[in-house]
């Protein structure tokens, strides 16, 4: 007897990608979670990255309180590339996906660990960034916060009226998630409940995400994965959707 082939990735993907765009299409809660494979896509190499301005930078030296507080000029001019690289980067067809999926009146909230506007700039309304954003800066000071967008930045590095060293409004290693960001996560999985949650462009490895989809599923939520690798999310998931967001997110669009 022979022996029956087994369905291919495509093959697969199709099957799931047709039950998932049912479940969206009959959805008014969607909330996705984004990581670095969604901007990568745009042409952001995931932090620390391995090209351009940032080759041979160790994160340490550019990503940490301690690195700030000895040589602030130097953390701002790796910043200052990475904001150029943002400005020039558009937004891919799964951030434009995404945002179309808010055009029926759906509530679609966004949660981001990337620090850049791809999400804003295709559309999207409802966008949460765990790890901040470089289009802001904050003084360690007096706590002051403001938008900054210049490319390149008139000064290095930039200065708080106090006089301070201005820091980019990011989360760097060895700092808790903001506790806001937290909570509207928190407040949307319980008051929204989210018919269906996206995983996008992650492993899911961090404790949040893996905390957020257990909650999500509780709460009656279809969980899909879409990620060109396995995800810490693939026991868990009933969807897994192997590939690129770009290719795959325009087709869960209904």
């Amino acid at each position: 007897m022979t022996r029956a082939a087994r369905p291919t990735t495509a093959q697969t993907n199709a099957t799931l990608i047709a039950r998932v765009r049912r479940r969206i299409a009959r959805s008014q809660s969607i909330m996705a979670i984004t990581g670095a494979g969604i901007s990568a896509e745009s042409g952001l190499p995931p932090f620390p990255g391995d090209d351009g301005a940032r080759r041979k930078v160790n994160p340490l030296d550019c990503a940490t309180p301690e690195a700030f507080r000895a040589d602030p000029d130097r953390v701002w001019r790796w910043y200052d590339a990475r904001r150029a690289e943002i400005a020039r980067a558009e937004p891919n067809p799964a951030h434009l996906a995404l945002a179309r999926l808010e055009t029926e009146g759906r509530d679609v909230f966004i949660v981001t660990w990337n620090v850049d506007d791809l999400h804003e700039r295709a559309g999207s309304k409802q966008v949460v960034h765990l790890h901040g954003s470089v289009w802001r800066v904050r003084c360690e000071r007096d706590g002051f916060t403001d938008e900054n967008r210049e490319v390149p930045l008139v000064y290095l590095p930039p200065t708080c009226p106090c006089g301070r060293e201005l820091r980019p409004d990011v989360v760097w290693f060895g700092e808790r998630l903001p506790a806001p960001a937290l909570a509207a996560v928190h407040n949307h999985l319980v008051e929204a409940r989210s018919n269906v949650l996206l995983v996008i462009g992650t492993e899911a490895s961090f404790g949040p995400v893996l905390q957020w989809a257990h909650e999500a599923r509780e709460l009656g939520a279809l969980v899909v994965t879409i990620n060109p690798r396995p995800t810490a999310l693939d026991a868990i998931a009933d969807a897994c959707l192997t590939g690129r967001a770009s290719d795959i997110l325009p087709g869960l669009v209904p």
